[in-house]
């Protein structure tokens, strides 16, 4: 019965946002956003949901026992931590309140801060650091040929990537017709297919729900 109850609901909610494609007339709008609504509701309480279950009620028991401990600080900078969080989460609760804009907007710019530095860590860690280190290890010359080729070919384009947004042509000299310009095409062209890639991926993901909600709709409507 639950699943039957899921599944009908699924169905109503497919076809609802199906209905972008009709236009924008005076109920199919409705039904559309509705849709999008139920869905961004059901997502920041999936994520609410998910942070108290995850980060908070385990941090808390954590900072009951004084036994564990989530930084080398010890138990009284967690308890420190924690309260801190839930102080700027309040703060940030009074938002609507004109008198304390200064105070509200200072709490975001904490958090704007350190959620730029984790990216700016991140991307350095996760994707600079290891793209420089792959580029560096070339292989030995009596490996094989497949991946000598693979692996100069990730060095040229890397440097030529690299050059291009650096590289800029002097037409006073000449320059336009030289080397750095060969560089700088080759680069510019790795880009764009890199970029072409990365668009079919997400169209042929796209694709791939798409049609799974249309054998879900023809199956639920056999």
């Amino acid at each position: 019965m639950a699943e039957n109850t899921l599944a009908l609901i699924s169905f109503v909610l497919t076809l609802m946002v199906f209905s972008y494609l009709l236009g924008d007339l005076p109920l199919i709008r409705h039904l559309y956003r509705s849709a999008v609504y139920i869905f961004i509701g059901t997502s920041a309480a999936f994520t609410l949901i998910v942070g108290y279950e995850s980060l908070l009620l385990p941090f808390w028991q954590d900072v009951q026992n004084p036994a564990t401990s989530w930084t080398v600080l010890g138990a009284q900078a967690d308890r420190l931590i924690f309260y801190s969080a839930l102080l700027f989460a309040a703060l940030l609760l009074l938002k609507p309140v004109t008198r304390l804009g200064w105070l509200t907007n200072s709490i975001l710019a904490v958090v704007v801060v350190m959620g730029a530095a984790v990216a700016v860590v991140g991307a350095l860690r996760g994707t600079l650091l290891p793209l420089l280190i792959a580029t560096a290890r070339l292989p030995t010359l009596d490996a094989d040929l497949g991946t000598l080729l693979e692996s100069l070919l990730v060095l040229l384009g890397t440097l030529t990537a690299l050059f291009s947004f650096h590289y800029q042509v002097n037409a006073s000299d000449g320059g336009r017709y030289g080397l750095g310009k060969g560089f700088r095409t080759i680069g510019k062209a790795l880009i764009v297919t890199a970029l072409g890639a990365i668009y079919a991926s997400t169209i042929l993901s796209s694709l791939t729900i798409l049609t799974e909600r249309i054998a879900f709709l023809f199956q639920y409507g056999a």
